[in-house]
């Protein structure tokens, strides 16, 4: 689960499961960026100061596979601050359809880097059970108009029914710059953290036992932490965030689980109301996980761990990214084509070469 405009761990990991090594790993130069396409619509509703992308129209054949359509590139048309997000599947002429049919949906500035590395920054995320995240209307993502995102997407058909015009209807709340009210709402941005580091895959193989997983790095700025929520997998024990140059946990949890002890969620943590945890640049923090798999075999979900959250910055300018950067290049590249191959191998598998590929469900 995340927290207010965090990306929500959960669905990112769905996402980044597939962020296998490309084909082209190893090129210095980052891809295309994708061309405009009617798939893709940005909707500002400025009475309700929101505005909504809407992705579609998708089929969704009744009992096929996981649709991962091509990742799109959006341009949001407004200046001031994002509050958060909330989300429904709707047919063509707007009414609700199931929100089972989405299994998850990522927003990716390409323009900016993410807080603990040169990728690209997650902006949010969500799946079946982020339904909506809000900031209070103090804090908010700054955007100005232009501002391009990335949105990758993946869908999962109902077994008995079909839906040959399905959109995914996202809804932003902002508060224009041009009318921020009595106080201008305070900059703050989302980062990300995973146990197997900032590229390629994030699940990795559970055999029985404790077993455990960790990745360091150090914050591109210093600032301070004002909230923080985190995902695991069934059998996982706790996930923590540390100053290791302080010796310091900074924050730790174990997982929420349902009744047959499979886990459910992560409590996330609202930090803001003390004032936040200040993260300084020149100290090394580590994200690590711990797990206890009680059956005699490798689990059947592996093991993931990550941690969305939201900073404010300090008053020193944010570095600025290379998209020369290997990092960069690699996991833009990863965002991109996963889709395309996943269509590629949905296609040959079927003897055709039309339609959109399938993408693996990981079962969470």
């Amino acid at each position: 689960m995340s927290l207010g405009l965090l990306l929500s761990p959960h669905a990112s990991s769905a996402q980044q499961h597939a962020n296998g090594t490309s084909p082209h790993a190893g090129d210095p130069v980052a891809p295309r960026l994708p061309a405009a396409s009617p798939l893709i619509d940005v909707r500002v509703h400025a009475a309700d100061r929101e505005f909504e992308i809407v992705l579609g129209p998708v089929s969704l054949p009744a009992g096929g596979p996981h649709l991962r359509p091509q990742v799109q590139l959006a341009e949001l048309p407004v200046a001031g601050w994002m509050h958060g997000f909330s989300w429904r599947m709707r047919d063509r002429e707007g009414n609700p359809l199931p929100d089972r049919l989405l299994h998850h949906v990522n927003v990716i500035d390409p323009d900016n880097r993410e807080l603990f590395s040169a990728v690209p920054r997650r902006i949010l995320a969500a799946g079946r059970e982020t339904k909506s995240e809000l900031l209070p209307g103090a804090l908010g993502y700054p955007l100005v108009p232009g501002t391009r995102v990335l949105v990758s997407a993946m869908f999962a058909p109902l077994p008995g029914a079909s839906h040959e015009e399905a959109f995914l209807h996202v809804r932003l709340p902002y508060t224009p710059l041009e009318d921020p009210g009595f106080v201008e709402p305070v900059d703050v941005y989302p980062f990300y953290l995973d146990v197997m580091g900032p590229v390629g895959e994030k699940e990795f193989p559970l055999p029985p036992g404790t077993h455990g997983m960790s990745w360091e790095g150090s914050p591109a700025v210093d600032g301070r932490i004002l909230g923080v929520g985190g995902h695991l997998h069934d059998y996982g024990e706790w996930i923590r965030l540390e100053d290791v140059t302080a010796n310091r946990v900074i924050w730790e949890t174990g997982p929420e689980v349902d009744g047959g002890g499979r886990t459910v969620g992560v409590p996330t943590s609202r930090l803001w109301w003390r004032g936040g945890v200040r993260i300084r640049k020149d100290h090394v923090y580590r994200i690590s996980v711990q797990y206890s798999n009680p059956l005699g075999h490798l689990a059947p979900d592996g093991g993931m761990g990550a941690i969305g959250g939201i900073i404010i910055a300090g008053d020193e300018d944010w570095p600025a990214f290379s998209r020369e950067h290997p990092d960069y290049v690699q996991d833009l590249r990863n965002t991109l084509e996963k889709p395309n191959e996943a269509a590629h191998a949905h296609a040959h598998a079927h003897g055709h070469g039309h339609g959109h590929g399938s993408g693996s469900d990981d079962g969470r």
